[in-house]
């Protein structure tokens, strides 16, 4: 086991294990749950097996491959997931061994400037760094992860979801409905439309998650660490009438399937490649389910098809490449 003091990110165990509900952004973890955490950073044994545990950490120890297999492992509900993946879909398993992009800034450019997006929408200038852990100490290492998460947000209750959740006549596709500044949920929100709004530049250390936070991981260790992606998702109330039709529904278990629209899962493509573009290298990708089964109470992103981003992914590499040879 690495000393503390030196390894930004000690390897982290993540149970296989359904919690109760979501719970919001920033809600305080039990004191049982910290003393676990701390214990596994410690090096104490989890009483877990090899199978149901990931460990995270330097690429130069343990390899994105390895890491993403169990990052990206399939949300269920009440904070479950499925089992770590013997594989990753194209194009990622071959993302994943590169020790270096393979495009051009250039090459971007010429492509997003085809669809008419602008480097502001996601995540700032290409031009800029990404964000450092250690909240941007200058020699400490860069972004590793890119989390995805999803808005869960509004809660329905027993309600059906309405049939405009993919329109524009939605109030919930409309940006302002949804954090900003101090009180941003991610660097980007992507509505279910494909259209996405940058909260916090990538190159800014923003937290999302709770095992980010300075009595988890330590002052600062994971600030910066990671970039974070919220995708615009409703939910319904899972249970009887007695728990589901109140004003405080008891979980928010239900989201549409698919969770996600093609044009969220393209855009969410076109913000991974902007992000990796400003670290030189593919960042992990990462479930937030995944990344807080020990510490919180989280189940997204609900109903996410890995394989239908990973071909969005695919055609925008594909498109990207096609649109210039490399300088």
């Amino acid at each position: 086991m690495k000393d503390m003091s030196t390894d930004p990110l000690l390897p982290l165990f993540i149970k296989q294990q359904g919690r109760a509900n979501r719970s919001a952004l920033g809600r305080s973890t039990s004191v049982g749950l910290f003393l676990s955490c701390l214990l596994l950073a410690k090096g104490a044994q989890p009483a877990l097996s090899e199978e149901a545990a990931c460990r995270l950490g330097p690429t130069s120890s343990i390899t994105s491959t390895d890491q993403a297999k169990c990052l990206l492992r399939e949300p269920k509900m009440f904070g479950a997931v499925g089992p770590r993946l013997t594989s990753l879909p194209p194009p990622l398993q071959r993302l994943m061994a590169l020790s270096t992009i393979d495009i051009s800034k250039d090459q971007f450019r010429r492509y997003i400037a085809s669809k008419n997006i602008q480097e502001s929408e996601i995540g700032g200038s290409l031009d800029r760094p990404i964000s450092r852990t250690n909240n941007n100490d200058p020699s400490s290492e860069s972004a590793r992860y890119f989390i995805i998460h999803d808005t869960s947000t509004p809660n329905l209750g027993a309600a059906a979801f309405p049939a405009d959740i993919n329109e524009s006549s939605w109030r919930f596709n409309d940006f302002s409905r949804y954090g900003s500044g101090q009180r941003s949920p991610a660097h980007i929100i992507i509505n279910r439309l494909g259209q996405s709004v940058t909260r916090i530049d990538f190159g800014q250390p923003w937290r999302s998650t709770a095992f980010e936070s300075d009595r988890v991981c330590g002052i600062n260790r994971c600030k910066g660490l990671f970039v974070a992606v919220e995708l615009v998702q409703p939910r319904r109330c899972k249970g009887t009438d007695a728990v589901c039709r109140r004003p405080n529904p008891a979980n928010d278990a239900i989201a549409p399937v698919p969770g996600f629209t093609n044009s969220q899962l393209e855009r969410l493509a076109v913000v991974y490649v902007a992000a990796s573009l400003r670290r030189g290298k593919w960042l992990i990708p990462a479930f937030h389910v995944s990344l807080d089964q020990v510490v919180g109470s989280h189940d997204d992103p609900q109903n996410f098809r890995l394989a239908d981003w990973a071909r969005q992914l695919d055609a925008v590499i594909t498109a990207v490449n096609a649109g210039g040879a490399r300088p």
